[in-house]
């Protein structure tokens, strides 16, 4: 069997934690001993509930009944109660399943990350039991290729922590960032902001999201580079216009080139809802070339010259008689 002992080269940085009886770690619960843990590394700051549910990631409810716990333990000084706060019912011998934190609030946790950082010296702590933290900045300092700021590194782990977003997802949309040309963590920041709004949250959620952005902004930039904008931004209508051709109606740039070009001849301008018409009718009939394209206008100017054939000699007659011919 393996043995364990105790590591005091990792006691760079310790707290004092007041001797608990076996009972009583027992009879704690999990995220009792959390607050506990907190709260002795943390000793002069103000004790709220609120702040504490974020920092640990834990009902607020939950963390109510862990005061409550401690204060009858001996350890806390209960000065008032918070309004609405019922006291838990003491059932030692079945311990109740407490529910899973819920999707919204693990979004809104992950929302604050850039507002409410860890501190350096936290993360610093945090590091001695969890490699993965330094693992995580080193990685992102190479794929941008420089030497992250402190107010980044937190904001970086804060991510990793407050919103238990999973390295290789972090990895992910710093990859996706640089290949935009925005290697930096206010960039990186804004994306995973965006992605957790989404309710994205799995390695598998994040590459099919940013591929599709991959695809967004490659078809973006061909319709710029084909209609000559240069000198502006796209519209949000434009842009949702562009994923309707490439990602729904699964058309290639030489489809959409074609139906720009019959626009231009038609109107004399650039119109995004004409163009849009033009393949939507082709994605409608199934035209899916240039081809099918071409037999198509073939066939309607057809059909509109049996439909609307005229008779130059009835006309000669009017403009001459001015009207039908008399007979001889």
């Amino acid at each position: 069997m393996m043995s364990y002992t105790i590591d005091f080269a990792k006691f760079t940085s310790v707290f004092a934690v007041p001797a608990l009886s076996e009972q009583t770690l027992c009879t704690a619960s999990a995220e009792a001993l959390k607050v506990l843990l907190y709260l002795m590394q943390n000793q002069t700051r103000q004790i709220e509930p609120k702040y504490l549910a974020d920092r640990l990631m834990i009902p607020q409810q939950q963390v109510l009944d862990a005061l409550d716990f401690w204060a009858q333990e001996g350890l806390l000084r209960q000065s008032g109660r918070e309004e609405g706060y019922t006291p838990p019912i003491q059932t030692p011998a079945k311990k109740e399943q407490l529910p899973k934190i819920e999707q919204a609030s693990r979004v809104s946790v992950g929302l604050k990350a850039q507002q409410k950082t860890m501190t350096i010296d936290e993360i610093h702590t945090l590091a001695q039991d969890d490699a993965g933290i330094q693992q995580l900045v080193e990685a992102v300092q190479v794929q941008m290729g420089k030497v992250l700021t402190r107010s980044e590194i937190e904001t970086l782990v804060s991510f990793y922590t407050y919103a238990g977003l999973p390295p290789e997802y972090i990895l992910l949309a710093a990859a996706h960032c640089c290949a935009q040309n925005r290697a930096n963590m206010r960039s990186l920041s804004k994306l995973l902001t965006d992605m957790m709004s989404q309710n994205i949250y799995t390695y598998e959620q994040a590459e099919e999201y940013l591929d599709r952005c991959h695809q967004q902004d490659t078809a973006q930039g061909q319709v710029r580079s084909a209609f000559g904008i240069h000198d502006r931004s796209l519209t949000r209508q434009e842009q949702k216009y562009i994923d309707t051709w490439f990602l729904e109606y699964r058309f290639d740039i030489s489809m959409v080139k074609l139906a720009y070009e019959r626009t231009i001849n038609q109107i004399g301008k650039l119109s995004f809802p004409y163009i849009n018409k033009i393949l939507t009718s082709w994605h409608d009939k199934g035209i899916t070339t240039a081809k099918d394209a071409a037999s198509e206008r073939q066939m309607s100017k057809s059909d509109k010259g049996e439909t609307s054939s005229i008779d130059f000699d009835q006309i000669q007659q009017f403009i001459t008689y001015g009207g039908v011919k008399p007979k001889a």
